[in-house]
C-alpha cells in the first residue's frame, strides 16, 4: 500500500505551484492528512468491528449481531458507572451519541473545504491574461542551467514571458464587471484575488473549528486545550465523557405481538481512534490557522503598500548592481516608474512568488533583466522626442 501512495506524494512534493508554502500547507498537506484520517476511520467502521455489545445469555449469535448493528446505526448514550438509569426513555434518546457514524463523511467534507480556496484561485487567475504557473515554470528552468551563457539566455526568456504577460493583461478586453475590468487594466487583479484567497484560507480555519463544535457537541471553543488539560490532570473519559468507550443502547424487539425493550452495554472501539485523530487535528488546525493569519498579514503588507513594493524591487536591483548601492535621483525615478507603470502590483506579486519558490538569486536575475529591458525601451521612446526638441 505504501508503494502505491509514494509516487503521488512525490509528485505533490515536486510540483511547482502558483502560491506559497502556507497555501500548500492548507490545500495539499492538511487536506491530505484529513483525508487519511477519514479513510482510516472508514476502514475501521466498514472493515473492522467498530462496536461490540454485551448481551443477555439467551441472545443467539444472530441476535447479538443484530443488536450491535442496530446500536451502531441508531447510536448509543454515555452513562457513568456510578449513575443510575433514568426511567425517562425520551431523556435517554435525547442523550444518544450518533456522531461516530458520520465521522468519515464529515472529515471528507472538511478536507474539501481546505482544498476549496485553491480551486477558486486556479479558476480565476487564468482569467487575468497571466498564466501564473507557466511563468513560474519558465523561471524555474533557470535553475537547471549550469553554464552562464545558457542561464543568461533562460533568464531573458523568463523575463520576456513576464513582460508579455503584464502587457497582455493591460490590453486584454473583457465583458466582465467594471471592478474586475479596471483591476486588470491597473495591474491589481492578481494581487487582490490572491489576498481574497488568503482570507478564504483564514475563514476556513474558523469554519473548521465551528464544525468541531457543532459536530462533536462541545460547549467550549477551546475544546482541544481542555482535552489536553484533562490528560495532564489524569482525567480519563469515564469522568469527562469525551469520546466514551463504553456506552448504553436501548432497542425494541417485537416477539409474538409483544414489544420487548432491551438495554445493552456496548464498547465503542472506534472512539479510541476518533479521539486521537480529532485531538491531533484540533491542534494541527490551530497551527495552520496561526500560520495562515501571519501569511495573510505578510501578503497584505507586501502587495497593498506601495512603499513595500518599491523597497522589495529596489533591494534586488541594488544587490545585482543594476542601480547603485545608494541610487541617484535619476535611478530612483527609474525605479519608481518601473514599479508603478510597468510591474504594477501584479508584477511585484509575480516577483515575490518567484522569490518564494526559486530563491533570492533567481528573483534578482529576472528583475534585473526586466529592469534593463524596460530602461532600454524607455530610452528608445524618449530619444525621438529629444531629437525633435534639439532641432
Amino acid at each position: 500500500m505504501i508503494g502505491v501512495i509514494v509516487p503521488y506524494v512525490a509528485k505533490i512534493r515536486r510540483s511547482y505551484q502558483s502560491n506559497d508554502i502556507i497555501d500548500r500547507l492548507n490545500y495539499q498537506y492538511t487536506a491530505l492528512i484529513v483525508m487519511i484520517g477519514a479513510i482510516s476511520l472508514a476502514a475501521t467502521q466498514y472493515v473492522g468491528k467498530p462496536i461490540q455489545c454485551w448481551v443477555p445469555a439467551q441472545f443467539t449469535g444472530a441476535w447479538e449481531k443484530y443488536a450491535e448493528t442496530y446500536c451502531f446505526i441508531k447510536g448509543s448514550y454515555y452513562l457513568p458507572l456510578d449513575d443510575h438509569f433514568s426511567n425517562d426513555f425520551i431523556e435517554r434518546d435525547n442523550a444518544v451519541i450518533g456522531y461516530y457514524q458520520w465521522v468519515p463523511m464529515v472529515l471528507a467534507v472538511q478536507a474539501f473545504l481546505f482544498y476549496l480556496p485553491s480551486l477558486i484561485w486556479k479558476a480565476f487567475n487564468f482569467s487575468t491574461g497571466i498564466n501564473v504557473k507557466a511563468i513560474l515554470t519558465s523561471a524555474a528552468q533557470v535553475k537547471k542551467k549550469i553554464d552562464q551563457k545558457s542561464r543568461d539566455s533562460q533568464v531573458k526568456m523568463a523575463a520576456h514571458h513576464i513582460k508579455e504577460a503584464l502587457e497582455m493583461q493591460k490590453e486584454l478586453k473583457s465583458d466582465s464587471v467594471a471592478f474586475i475590468r479596471d483591476s486588470r487594466k491597473s495591474g491589481h487583479y492578481l494581487s487582490v484575488l490572491y489576498i481574497i484567497v488568503k482570507v478564504l484560507y483564514v475563514a476556513n480555519i474558523f469554519v473548521q473549528f465551528c464544525i468541531f463544535r457543532a459536530f462533536l457537541g462541545t460547549k467550549s471553543p477551546f475544546w482541544g486545550l481542555e482535552i489536553l488539560n484533562d490528560i495532564r490532570q489524569g482525567r480519563e473519559w469515564e469522568e469527562t465523557g469525551n469520546f466514551p468507550r463504553v456506552t448504553m443502547c436501548d432497542f425494541n424487539v417485537r416477539v409474538m405481538g409483544n414489544l420487548h425493550r432491551w438495554t445493552v452495554q456496548c464498547v465503542l472501539m472506534i472512539n479510541m481512534f476518533t479521539e486521537k485523530i480529532y485531538v491531533f487535528l484540533w491542534f494541527w488546525f490551530l497551527l495552520v490557522g496561526v500560520l495562515s493569519v501571519m501569511s495573510l498579514v505578510y501578503w497584505l503588507g507586501s502587495l497593498l503598500m506601495p512603499n513595500n513594493q518599491r523597497e522589495f524591487i529596489s533591494k534586488y536591483l541594488r544587490c545585482t548592481g543594476a542601480v547603485d548601492s545608494t541610487p541617484t535621483a535619476k535611478q530612483n525615478n527609474q525605479i519608481d516608474s518601473f514599479v508603478k507603470h510597468f510591474l504594477t502590483a501584479d508584477g511585484v506579486f509575480l516577483s515575490r512568488l518567484i522569490q518564494t519558490n526559486g530563491g533570492d538569486l533567481l528573483a534578482g536575475e529576472i528583475l534585473t533583466a526586466l529592469f534593463k529591458d524596460w530602461c532600454q525601451r524607455r530610452d528608445m521612446d524618449d530619444s525621438p522626442n529629444t531629437t525633435a526638441t534639439t532641432n
